[in-house]
């Protein structure tokens, strides 16, 4: 039970003084911390707030505006009441205390009758001690109870329903950008009428407790309505219980990431056998039926920048469980290099192959923030910076670990390539790269521009274009003539000997297939920059 000036007053030993407020009627649910005897009202240097001054008003009669004065100065410093004992005989004292407390908004008593100041401040102290010994047992419950919970590993959403409870109040739960995850009312749980009356009050008066983790914004814990100390301190511990979760929750994950990763690398040296490798990577969460399937992902837009890589990386582990879970597959997920995933993606034992993964990279290419896909497109404005490479199934691990390298070469190959070459496709396999995607794998390696450039000659410099595309499409169409002629809408002799004068230029036949082939790869070469 709160101690207030009002509740002091109905005490008995209180009423049998004959109370008579005098001023501040409206502040009479003044909390009281402590009750201070004084015959003298100038006190605010001794005061710290919050204390109940009692006086036998020894010196008001004496000096009314003196009285005056200390009745505001105690008013400034923060005192809950003064109550002082006039019995009858004393009513100049009276007069001159109704006087000096006119218009005060400190709660002002007088007691017409005699009482014993040290039965009144014994009755006002028990209670306040008994105050406080509640506080501290309904903080120890409140304390156990949500360390209970966070020792059972509740969920968030149980955390929430335990505060609403608690309180007896609607308790939700917000991320940053102020979505509600979670929301409870005491005695409606989620009710759609329930939930709604409680969002509609959520932004009036409430308290609204941070949920940190590691010095990050995580969420804010609501309640609509409350701002009592009661409603502060079950926020307080209910965000604590939430931070508490989430970290053992991340610490958890981290772990599982790490042991995943672990087994991947392992695998690259397995020496144990397939059962074993079965065996262990159902141990990690793998449930592969007979399928695993290959996969890379590469990641663009970190530029370098390895904390922006990190967070990259966090982004698209947090996606990909998702993008998996819902697809109703399991996934083993390691690195692939600085900025790419190995994944072993195992689909349900009644889902496609195809359609797992299209379902998972759709989920990928479509999950990203708006900041985060302008900062992470490719210079193709390629969707969202993402590029994932299969390779070929496998009937269980083993086999599957053997194609991440060809998965890898078709993930590295199509990013190189960018999203142009093939418009709209979420995934790759090495179908779709080909000679291409080796030529674009290798394309910065010096030897091949060396070889590439010792194939074109002069063909690359400035105002030499229409060379290089009859050199084209001699190349598109297998050397051709007619087909060229009809291309570039020449006629024939014209195009004999432009292209007569190229192989001269160039010492090769244009019509050799080996030729043809050789100035292809540099073609590609050139084209990639």
């Amino acid at each position: 039970m709160l101690i207030t000036v009002a509740s002091i007053l109905k005490l008995p030993v209180v009423r049998a003084g004959a109370p008579e407020i005098i001023a501040g009627a409206e502040a009479l649910e003044t909390p009281v911390r402590w009750v201070h005897v004084s015959e003298q009202l100038e006190l605010t240097d001794l005061l710290q707030g919050g204390e109940l001054i009692l006086s036998t008003g020894l010196l008001v009669g004496a000096d009314p505006q003196a009285a005056e004065t200390q009745l505001r100065d105690l008013e400034r410093a923060g005192a809950a009441g003064v109550i002082v004992e006039l019995p009858p005989g004393r009513e100049p004292t009276q007069a001159a205390l109704r006087r000096a407390a006119a218009g005060a908004a400190l709660p002002v008593v007088i007691l017409h009758q005699r009482v014993r100041f040290v039965e009144l401040t014994e009755a006002v102290h028990r209670l306040i001690v008994a105050e406080q010994m509640e506080q501290l047992e309904a903080s120890r419950r409140i304390h156990e109870l949500f360390t209970d919970l966070v020792l059972n590993d509740a969920s968030a959403e149980d955390i929430v329903r335990a505060a609403a409870s608690e309180l007896d109040a609607a308790v939700l739960l917000e991320d940053p950008s102020g979505r509600v995850l979670h929301v409870h009312v005491p005695g409606a749980g989620s009710a759609p009428a329930a939930v709604a009356a409680a969002l509609a009050r959520r932004d009036g008066v409430g308290v609204r407790e941070l949920v940190s983790v590691r010095e990050s914004a995580w969420g804010r814990l609501v309640v609509p309505g409350r701002e009592d100390a009661s409603a502060r301190h079950v926020a307080q511990r209910a965000a604590q219980a939430l931070a508490l979760h989430l970290m053992a929750e991340r610490d958890a994950r981290d772990l599982a990431q790490l042991a995943q990763s672990a087994f991947l690398t392992e695998l690259a040296s397995w020496s144990a056998g397939e059962d074993a490798a079965e065996q262990r990577a159902a141990s990690l969460g793998l449930a592969s039926a007979g399928r695993v399937v290959p996969l890379v992902i590469r990641m663009e837009g970190a530029d370098g920048d390895p904390l922006a890589l990190s967070r990259l990386e966090r982004e698209l582990r947090a996606e990909l469980s998702d993008a998996v879970g819902q697809a109703g597959a399991t996934a083993l997920v390691g690195h692939a290099g600085v900025d790419a995933l190995a994944v072993l993606l195992a689909p349900s034992a009644k889902a496609q192959r195809g359609a797992t993964l299209d379902r998972v990279a759709s989920a990928l290419a479509g999950g990203r923030t708006a900041a985060g896909a302008a900062g992470a497109a490719g210079a193709d404005g390629g969707a969202h910076g993402r590029f994932i490479g299969v390779g070929p199934a496998g009937a269980g691990v083993l086999e599957a670990v053997a194609g991440l390298a060809e998965a890898s070469h078709v993930a590295a190959a199509a990013q190189r390539l960018g999203r142009g070459a093939h418009p709209g496709r979420p995934w790759f396999t090495a179908a779709d790269v080909r000679l291409p995607g080796l030529v674009a794998v290798l394309a910065e390696d010096a030897r091949v521009r060396r070889f590439a450039a010792s194939e074109l000659g002069a063909l690359t410099s400035p105002g030499r274009e229409g060379d290089l595309e009859l050199l084209r499409a001699m190349v598109d169409t297998g050397g051709a003539k007619a087909r060229v002629a009809q291309r570039l809408f020449l006629s024939r002799p014209a195009v004999y000997h432009r292209i007569s004068r190229l192989e001269e230029e160039l010492g090769v036949s244009l019509q050799d297939p080996a030729s043809l082939t050789s100035l292809a790869v540099a073609l590609l070469v050139n084209d990639l920059g």
